[in-house]
C-alpha cells in the first residue's frame, strides 16, 4: 500500500497567507503540513508515498527529490483541472492499494492509524458535524456512504468527508478503471475525485465510514481554516 498525496493546487483562496508557497508548505507548530502527513504515513506503516505536484513543483523537488521513499509526479495541467486530474496522473500507482489525502489537510496521526486498520476495501474518514455549503458532504446508511457530494443540502448530510481515505489492493484496480473512465471517456477534467467514488457506489461498491470523533482534521482552504488548525494545536 502506498500513500497518495495530492499537492498540485495553487491555493488562490489563501494566497495572502501562503505568499507564493504551496498550501502544504504552511507550517503548524514549526513543521510543514506535508511533513506532518508524511510522518503520519510512515508511522502507520506506509513506507512509500506518491506526491502529485503542479504549482511550484520545483520546491517539492528541492525538498524530496533525493528521498527514495517519495515519488513525485508532475500534473502538467494542474491549473485547468480539479483533484481528479491529479489522481489520473498517478493512476499507474493505484492498483496496489493506497491511502488518499489532500496535501492541505492537517489531521491527527491516529486518524490514519485507525483508517489503515479499519475493515473494508474502501474506507472514508468522516467528521460527523453540521455541514457548510463548501464542504464535501456525505449521506450514510448502515455505516456506508450512499451519496458523496458538495451539492447536497446541508441539513440532509450526515457529516463531512475529511479528504482522507483508504483503498485496499482489491479496490485499487477498480478505482483505477473508474478514474480512467471519467477522464478518458467523459473528459471530466474539472471533476472532484469524489465523483469517481459516487460512480463506484452507484455500481454497488461499499464505501465504509470511519468516524473521527473529536479528533482534529482541518482542510485548509481559507485563512480562517489555517488559523483554526493552529489554534486547535496551540500554535496561536
Amino acid at each position: 500500500m502506498i500513500g497518495l498525496i495530492l499537492a498540485a493546487g495553487k491555493g488562490s483562496r489563501i494566497a495572502n497567507v501562503t505568499e507564493g508557497l504551496p498550501k502544504s508548505f504552511l507550517k503548524i507548530r514549526g513543521k510543514k503540513i506535508i511533513d506532518h502527513q508524511l510522518e503520519a504515513m510512515r508511522a502507520a506503516g506506509i513506507e512509500r508515498c506518491v506526491v502529485v505536484v503542479g504549482y511550484r513543483s520545483e520546491l517539492f523537488a528541492e525538498q524530496f527529490g533525493s528521498d527514495h521513499a517519495i515519488t513525485l509526479i508532475v500534473n502538467p495541467f494542474y491549473s485547468r483541472c480539479n483533484v481528479l486530474g491529479s489522481v489520473w496522473c498517478a493512476r499507474n500507482h493505484l492498483s496496489e492499494g493506497f491511502v488518499f489525502a489532500h496535501a492541505d489537510t492537517y489531521f491527527e496521526p491516529s486518524i490514519l492509524d485507525d483508517l489503515v486498520a479499519h475493515p473494508g476495501d474502501m474506507v472514508f474518514a468522516i467528521e460527523k458535524k453540521p455541514s457548510l455549503p463548501e464542504e464535501m458532504k456525505v449521506k450514510v446508511s448502515n455505516g456506508v456512504i450512499t451519496v458523496i457530494s458538495k451539492e447536497m443540502a446541508c441539513e440532509t448530510a450526515y457529516g463531512e468527508f475529511t479528504g482522507i481515505a483508504r483503498f485496499s489492493a482489491t479496490a485499487g484496480p477498480t478505482v483505477k478503471r473508474a478514474v480512467e473512465h471519467r477522464i478518458e471517456r467523459l473528459q471530466a477534467l474539472d471533476d472532484y475525485f469524489e465523483a469517481v467514488v459516487q460512480d463506484l457506489i452507484d455500481a454497488g461498491e461499499s464505501a465504509h465510514i470511519m468516524d473521527i470523533g473529536e479528533r482534529i482534521s482541518v482542510e485548509i482552504d481559507f485563512p480562517e481554516d489555517y488559523e483554526r488548525a493552529r489554534r486547535l494545536e496551540g500554535d496561536l
